[in-house]
């Protein structure tokens, strides 16, 4: 029979430490310390899966298991080992060693509130930089041990017994007697006050560079550490659910109360949340993007861009800046390359794409990058010279770049549409419609509505929906083949009107110089944020602005009373 085996593992800062010295006091088991078996046996099965001569004599899994059997500890005094590894939680692991056990794996894994075990780490290493600490070695080592805790305990939860430091603290009696269970142990008479920490000293100062991160005190006291006391505005970093509870979100912050309150229309509300958060937490950049939403609804444009801005380091605005080269600030250009970088949606990148015109008009030649279906669409923006995938952007020469969603910073213009040539025509009647975007856009939901009463309007309507939203049209409603953006474009130069949801049709019309009417959730795009019926950015714009959430009855009976109010001037 294979000797017993046992397994204490968890989260560090945690416990596991002082429940190691705790446990050792029993007579029948040992607790290492944080032992290097586990990359030993690790370093075994990697060795033996790829070693050729195993596999040239198509040796079966059973003579590695062998192998690893003999590698368990076996004490001369008879007490059996309790290895301590954060490691031993790993699935792959988990699996392996109940092969090499014959038995079921057993681990005690102690856990916490991640914002407290990081919050322990920061009170022990006393940081000077705390932004610096928050992204070092240990909370990465705190983060990898979370993810691996969570992963091994979806896959093998029978194998797993939680330890909850609070519980640890003020009731050890409960703990050891779970253990007891567990581990199939006899019960024994623990003296929680007088605590030897010697048997799983380590040498912290040469592991970690840290001493007495180990440190055990004789008796068991809960130190009360304070995450946000702590960690300040750092302290969102480590919202995490807590699984072993059966949590599948971490608990709400401010940021996400602030969120929703924008999302309901309930603009004095987040706003406030945004002062707060900026004031508790300067260096939060998704706090900093969200607060530049109001500086652009208050007209301050240049902080409100500088703030939404820092949404880069968030990467809100989808794949990094390719382009190594200087950001481009204004200066006067002497023919030098400029490349623009168009960012964010399809919507986005048409806006973006304005700044073109920018670029040229002070002396610079424009080079786009954009996503290849926009290419074709984007050679006929005014001031463009050449177009090239984003993906392969960064190898363009180029001597200053542009970012799209941050153009403004650059040139302190709104440069007002038309930038996309547009075929004029003879008023015909016609109203293009569409009513949904990109169904992946994350707040899709909140842009879409039931287009039923736009069917009404008296004229002839023609659809610029494609693949989505094309079910259940009307038969006197055209639907045009739309391939691709030259399709759209042709299209929407042969109205006389769009009608759109907030989407990048809406965008593309705009940028020609049709007269558009853009149907807005009670959450506004960022362009939009100033509340005004006009806009800014495009002269032939207007807006219908949804005035509570969920309402969409009350801006579509706007859109088509305006029909019904022109027939009647015409009778």
């Amino acid at each position: 029979m294979t000797q017993p085996l046992y397994f204490l593992s968890g989260l560090p800062r945690s416990g596991s430490t002082v429940l190691a010295a705790l446990l050792n006091q029993r007579n029948d088991i040992h607790v290492t310390p944080t032992s290097g078996l586990i990359d030993v046996f690790g370093s075994i099965v990697q060795s033996w899966e790829n070693n050729p001569v195993t596999k040239a004599q198509n040796q079966t899994n059973e003579h590695l298991y062998k192998t690893l059997r003999k590698l368990i500890p076996v004490r001369e005094d008879g007490k059996i080992t309790v290895d301590k590894s954060r490691g031993w939680v790993n699935p792959q692991i988990q699996k392996t060693m109940g092969e090499v056990l014959s038995s079921p794996v057993r681990i005690v894994a102690t856990v916490r509130d991640v914002a407290t075990c990081a919050a322990s780490f920061a009170k022990i290493a006393k940081p000077e930089n705390l932004a610096e600490f928050c992204n070092g070695h240990l909370i990465g080592h705190l983060k990898g041990s979370y993810t691996t805790l969570h992963q091994g305990y979806i896959e093998h939860p029978e194998n797993i017994l939680f330890v909850e430091y609070d519980e640890l603290m003020s009731d050890p009696q409960a703990v050891v007697t779970k253990i007891e269970v567990f581990w199939n142990l006899q019960p024994f008479a623990h003296d929680f006050n007088n605590i030897d920490g010697k048997s799983v000293a380590e040498d912290d100062e040469n592991a970690w560079g840290i001493a007495g991160l180990h440190d055990i005190k004789p008796e068991l006291k809960n130190t009360g550490t304070s995450s946000k006391e702590i960690l300040g505005e750092f302290e969102y970093r480590f919202h995490a659910p807590k699984f072993w509870k059966g949590e599948t979100k971490p608990k709400k912050d401010i940021l996400d109360f602030q969120v929703e309150a924008a999302m309901r229309g309930e603009f004095e509300t987040s706003e406030a949340m945004c002062k707060i958060l900026l004031e508790t937490r300067p260096n939060d950049d998704r706090a900093a993007f969200n607060r530049g939403w109001y500086s652009l609804r208050h007209g301050n444009l240049k902080e409100g861009f500088e703030l939404l801005d820092r949404g880069r380091n968030e990467n809100v605005f989808g794949n990094p800046n390719p382009s190594s080269m200087p950001r481009y600030d204004g200066r006067p250009l002497n023919g030098e390359v400029v490349l623009l970088v168009l960012e964010g949606g399809r919507g986005d990148q048409i806006h973006a794409a304005r700044w073109a015109r920018e670029i040229v008009t002070r002396g610079g030649v424009c080079v786009v990058s954009c996503m290849p279906e926009l290419a074709e669409l984007m050679m006929l923006v005014d001031g463009v010279s050449a177009v090239v995938e984003s993906k392969v952007a960064g190898g363009v020469y180029h001597k200053y770049h542009v970012l799209g969603m941050s153009g403004y910073l650059s040139f302190l213009t709104v440069n007002n549409a038309p930038y996309i040539p547009c075929k004029i025509i003879k008023p015909n009647g016609k109203i293009g419609l569409r009513w949904q975007g990109n169904p992946k856009f994350e707040h899709e939901h909140n842009r879409v509505f039931d287009p039923t009463p736009l069917f009404t309007i008296p004229a002839e309507l023609i659809s610029l929906q494609r693949d989505v939203g094309i079910d259940n049209i009307p038969d006197h409603v055209q639907k045009p083949c739309i391939d691709t953006w030259l399709h759209t474009k042709a299209v929407i130069e042969s109205v006389d009107k769009v009608i759109s949801s907030c989407t990048s049709v809406a965008h593309l019309a705009a940028a020609m110089g049709k007269e558009t009417w853009i149907i807005s959730p009670v959450l506004p795009y960022y362009l939009w944020a100033d509340g005004k019926e006009s806009s800014i950015w495009y002269r032939n714009v207007r807006l219908f602005r949804q005035e509570k959430f969920g309402d969409w009855d009350t801006p579509l009976a706007k859109v088509t009373s305006k029909f019904t109010e022109k027939i009647r001037r015409v009778k």
